[in-house]
This record gives C-alpha cells, structure tokens and sequence, in this order.
C-alpha cells in the first residue's frame, strides 16, 4: 500500500509523416483516457517459419488503423528470436509511415503477439508500444518503450520510461508503480507524469534494522528533491 496522496499530472525513431497527413486519414483524433484500443498479431505457421510477423491496431478511435511489420533473426542456440525493427503503415497503404530500428530484443517463440505490446503508457487515450528488452531478473522486468506523439504523428522512444523496471500502469490514478529490490533492500516507487517526462514522487523501501526488524521508509518528492518523510513497521506479506 503506498502511503499518502499523489496528484496526478497530467531516439530509435527513424521516418514518419506529417502529423496532418496522418490525421487527415481518418476523424480527429481524441485524447479519451477510457479508449482501451485494440491489438492482434498473427502468429507465424510454425515454428520453422521465419517469415515477418504481421501485427494490427487501432491506437485512437480518430486515427486510421495501423499494421506493424515486426522484421526478426533468430536468438541462437538458446532459442527464441530477436526483433531487428518494426514498420509502421497505415492499414492498407504501401507508404511507410515510421521505421524503429535497432531494437534488438529477446523474445521467446511462445510470447503472445511476438513480445510486442501496445498500451496508453501515459495515460493520454492513444496507444503506445513497449517490447521487453532485458530477461525478467528476480522481480526486475526492463522494457523499450515508444510513446505515440500526436503533434508529430509518430512513435517517439522514452528514455526515462525505460529506466522503470517492473512498471505498473494505473490509468485511474495515472500513476506508474515501480517494485524493486537491491540486495537485502525491497522497494515501491511511484511515478507520475510532468510534461511528457515520468517524475518519482514517492518511495517505499524495506530493510532490516541492527536488531533484525524490519524498518519501511518512507521517501517523498519536496521542492523537486525527493526527501525522506517517515518510518514505520513492514507490512506482512
């Protein structure tokens, strides 16, 4: 349980075009929070077929359809696969819209949608994309993340969203929830959005104490500085 109340505040990328091309294909698009979107990939035939996986979705109910070409190679003797780059088009068009190269991610021959993962990461009512670039560790789980930008009508990469591990999106807070640990250390962090940049507001760590109890800290952002606020007694798992 996190402590307190949080208000909630409101490159990889390579060709794209104009954000009103882009919008004139279809209605205006609309920031609605409670559009859940839709996403499906086609699974290869088998696993002997290396062929492109071939993946749609409607990221906004105002913006055209978009099909995804997701270009992999083989992992090697430890199996799976590696996604190499995505092309974006708008359903039923030649053109390409964006390509995002350089992704070089693992993903296991048995992962739905082909370890690609499209969800409103910043909580805006457009879809983004994320696919997992690091093997979950103990409970550590890294992603690649791209937020959809309505002004430019394209993907663009997030370096700070990528440096969350394990992130947890809750729209109706529009908070991301981060659990941790660092050695002996447990912790929660909670993020919420300024400008287009996700910002640590509050944090939980558990450790020991000199006796052999368990001490839970309390951290929370003051003056842009996160601070330390209180301690208390570990809850019980």
């Amino acid at each position: 349980m996190v402590k307190g109340k949080h208000l909630a505040l409101a490159a990889g990328v390579m060709m794209a075009a104009a954000a009103g091309a882009f919008t004139a294909a279809g209605a205006e698009p609309a920031g609605d929070e409670t559009f859940e979107g839709s996403f499906s990939c086609l699974r290869p035939s088998s696993s002997s077929d290396r062929s492109p996986v071939l993946c749609q979705s409607q990221i906004n109910p105002g913006l055209p359809v978009l099909d995804l070409t997701i270009f992999w190679q083989d992992a090697g003797a430890g199996g799976g696969r590696r996604i190499e780059r995505i092309e974006i088009r708008r359903s039923g068009e030649a053109e390409l819209l964006q390509t995002i190269a350089g992704i070089d991610s693992p993903v296991a021959d048995e992962a739905e949608n082909a370890g690609l993962e499209m969800l409103d990461l910043n909580f805006d009512g457009f879809l983004d994309l994320r696919v997992m670039r690091a093997a979950p560790a103990g409970t550590h789980a890294l992603y690649r993340n791209w937020l959809w930008s309505a002004e430019d009508g394209i993907f663009a990469a997030s370096p700070a969203l990528d440096e969350i591990a394990s992130p947890e999106f809750n729209a109706e807070d529009q908070e991301i929830m981060s659990r941790w640990r660092s050695g002996a250390t447990r912790g929660t962090d909670v993020y919420s959005y300024e400008g287009a940049l996700p910002v640590l507001i509050h944090r939980e760590t558990d450790a020991d104490d000199a006796h052999g109890a368990c001490v839970r800290s309390f951290y929370d952002r003051i003056d842009d500085e996160l601070k330390k606020t209180g301690t208390g007694a570990c809850e019980a798992e």
